[in-house]
């Protein structure tokens, strides 16, 4: 019997144990859907847009890449459960969830081998890829930033009427409503959060393939401690005059993605901070 015979529909059972354990790794909750986003639009939502519009294109790559190597991890399996004359299926499983530890940077070279011929050329087009979603990340910031200004100003209209005398059942409903759509605010910035830690990871990982030394930068990283301001009566600000100078767009990569995700959880802290004093006011 032939191996694609045996890659049915357990294969497909492995690729979605795999992209339920990425997202797991991840330490983020799931991308909110449609439904959910819809329900929640308001003033200040066209803000997340450029957030949920990343999330889908990283979501779709890592999928991808992580298919292959679970595919590669799959055949693997059979040919040592023939070896060992175990059960073939379970061996094509546990080879597929094996070959996916490392599933998405096999595949992620895949396919920088049709783009590159030689180190070098691998080398530019992994650094070519994470300069594109530097400067995507960058933006996310910058809108991150606007986000969190519009939700204060709903929040700072809502407790000025509260204060000339408006209507407190008016207002509690209007609170309800923007804790919903902050809700789903912030699982759209951490699943963009946790998709860049993925994405991040693959580029480090392909350069480790190609015999780059990765080791010092992927310290710096870690070191790195992100500045991040937010005034009582402004939004937040993300400071990037702190961030190492490099010439590695992977290192600069992970400056940034340590930026954002510095500034998403003041984001969320400044935000609710509002909320939790607009709620005692309305006590």
């Amino acid at each position: 019997m032939t191996i694609g015979v045996h890659l049915g529909k357990p294969l497909k059972f492995a690729h979605t144990l795999l992209l339920g354990a990425a997202l797991a790794l991840s330490g983020c909750l799931p991308a909110p859907s449609a439904e959910e986003l819809r329900a929640t639009s308001d003033q200040c939502s066209k803000y997340r847009t450029p957030f949920t519009r990343i999330s889908q294109e990283r979501d779709l790559r890592i999928e991808a890449y992580a298919k292959i190597g679970s595919t590669l991890g799959a055949t693997v399996g059979v040919a040592i459960a023939k070896q060992r004359d175990e059960n073939e299926i379970a061996g094509m499983l546990l080879g597929a969830l094996a070959g996916a530890a490392l599933g998405a940077t096999s595949g992620y070279l895949s396919d920088l081998q049709k783009r590159a011929t030689s180190t070098a050329g691998l080398q530019k087009a992994v650094n070519g890829d994470a300069s594109r979603d530097l400067r995507a990340t960058d933006a996310l910031i910058v809108a991150m930033s606007s986000l969190n200004r519009c939700r204060l100003s709903q929040i700072a209209a809502v407790e000025k009427s509260v204060r000339a005398g408006g209507d407190r059942t008016a207002a509690r409903a209007t609170i309800a409503q923007i804790r919903r759509s902050v809700d789903v605010d912030n699982r759209v910035i951490n699943a963009v959060v946790g998709d860049l830690t993925r994405t991040r990871s693959l580029y480090v990982g392909a350069l480790r393939q190609t015999g780059a030394d990765t080791d010092q930068f992927v310290a710096s990283i870690q070191q790195y401690r992100p500045k991040v301001s937010s005034p009582q009566q402004t939004s937040l600000q993300v400071s990037r005059a702190q961030r190492p100078r490099t010439t590695s767009p992977v290192a600069n990569l992970g400056y940034a993605e340590k930026e954002l995700s510095a500034g998403a959880a003041a984001h969320v802290q400044r935000v609710d901070s509002a909320l939790d004093d607009l709620k005692e006011l309305l006590i």
